[in-house]
């Protein structure tokens, strides 16, 4: 029997995810947008959610909760359903592994999709690394066998609240390398940050109960260097455009993410100097390139 996969959110990850997993013999893929101009032939929701095995959903993190309460009564037990949005919720700072589950039945496995995918790769058939992160051992093996013929490998960990925090946080930190690079600081300075980005993701992981080694996969700094030299990636254009006075792109999850981030338990600002300089330079308006400089000497003092 098929597998019946529904992908919720036709952007460039639904699409890429779509466009892995329909040449599948034994996939069945549906998929579905608000905007019915993107997909005019789609099913109504009541049509394919009930039926659906695995259910994708590919949409930012300030939409997620709306997305969920619109299929809540629709999904039946057992369905797993899953999340590549790597972010807060901008009114709650709920992260996805809370936001997910507080408005899903009890009965729905919750499974994170991070790692470096880039959409635009992806499509072009270029190969990617995901990981799915579940505390359902059985949901997490299941997303993870779902591509095993495909460019995508996806590996899988227990250690949700981990992989979701610091795939949230490489947005952050590819934004601040986006501003290191628009601000034309150089590669030296680029390649010390990225050392820096790494050393608190790895930080603040562990003391927010994750696994340092979470940190340091294709989650952590895997995405961090595939994200922070793509000119497909959201995070580090906005970033540029940040450094050059320009308005942000629109979508990017780290702008909703860096105001909450200082929220998380654990996080003590003061000790993350390229952390806090991004969220000097976003939300408090300080001079990026004063607020660069600057981390990169805290982070040498603390090194040395």
């Amino acid at each position: 029997m098929a597998t019946q996969v529904v992908i919720l959110g036709y952007g460039e990850l639904g699409k890429a995810i779509h466009h892995l997993l329909s040449s599948q013999p034994d996939i069945t893929v549906t998929c579905w947008d608000k905007n019915s101009d993107i997909l005019p032939e789609q099913q109504p929701l009541e049509s394919i959610i009930p039926t659906c095995t695995i259910l994708f959903v590919c949409v930012p993190t300030w939409t997620a909760r709306a997305a969920l309460q619109s299929i809540h009564a629709l999904l039946t037990p057992k369905t797993i359903v899953v999340s590549p949005s790597k972010g807060f919720e901008k009114e709650t700072c709920h992260r996805v592994d809370t936001l997910f589950p507080q408005n899903l039945p009890s009965d729905n496995p919750f499974v994170f999709l991070g790692g470096p995918m880039i959409a635009e790769e992806i499509v072009a058939g270029l190969p990617a690394i995901g990981v799915a992160a579940s505390t359902s051992s059985e949901a997490r093996s299941t997303v993870a066998a779902l591509f095993s013929q495909t460019p995508l490998v996806v590996q899988h960990t227990d250690d949700v609240s981990g992989t979701v925090l610091v795939a949230s946080l490489k947005n952050i930190y590819a934004l601040g390398l986006g501003i290191c690079d628009g601000l034309s600081l150089g590669s030296n300075l680029h390649g010390a940050l990225v050392a820096q980005a790494t050393h608190e993701m790895i930080a603040i992981v562990t003391k927010t109960g994750g696994s340092p080694k979470t940190a340091l996969g294709p989650a952590g700094l895997g995405d961090l260097v595939a994200t922070a030299q793509s000119s497909n990636s959201t995070n580090y254009t906005t970033g540029l455009r940040f450094a050059n006075g320009q308005k942000p792109v629109r979508g990017s999850e780290a702008l909703n993410t860096i105001p909450c981030v200082q929220n998380v338990p654990g996080i003590v600002m003061a000790e993350h100097p390229f952390l806090q300089a991004i969220h000097n330079i976003v939300v408090n308006q300080h001079p990026a390139r004063e607020e660069i400089l600057r981390a990169v000497l805290a982070f040498s003092a603390i090194s040395a």
